[in-house]
């Protein structure tokens, strides 16, 4: 398999994984990108929006949006940083945590299942090949002039 033929299975492969959480997303009743932000503080991580942003990728409007509405509805808890009355740090509430631990349950046994698999026949070095390619392909792209 050539470069170009791995590069293409890669990133089909990665689409089919993106769509797997977006079946699981709509399962719950919410979309990919709340999913994201759930992941991200569940169970107890306390990140501000723009580390959320940044490393989930989810866009700065979308995620305010979310933000709001969790909040409003008791999911979410938002705090200002103490030196920054701009920025947030968000956090799930106890009923937050509360109504996402059945899915997350499930979600994470498949996960585990699922990678104890992988990591029985490629080891660690599956995690750190993706880190790596994560990176490598970031500095590549953020090169790119169009």
């Amino acid at each position: 398999m050539d470069v170009r033929e791995m590069v293409r299975t890669y990133t089909m492969t990665a689409y089919k994984i993106d769509g797997i959480y977006y079946k699981f997303a709509k399962k719950m009743g919410i979309n990919e990108s709340d999913l994201c932000l759930f992941y991200a503080l569940y169970p107890n991580y306390k990140l501000s929006q723009t580390q959320i942003a940044k490393e989930w990728q989810i866009p700065k409007t979308t995620l305010n949006t979310s933000l709001k509405k969790y909040e409003k509805i008791g999911i979410l808890e938002l705090n200002y940083l103490p030196n920054n009355k701009k920025e947030l740090l968000v956090s799930l509430t106890t009923k937050g945590k509360e109504y996402l631990d059945p899915f997350f349950n499930k979600l994470f046994i498949a996960e585990d299942k699922a990678l104890k698999k992988v990591y029985e026949e490629y080891g660690l070095m599956f995690v750190k090949a993706h880190e790596l390619l994560a990176e490598l392909l970031k500095k590549e792209i953020s090169e790119i002039e169009v």
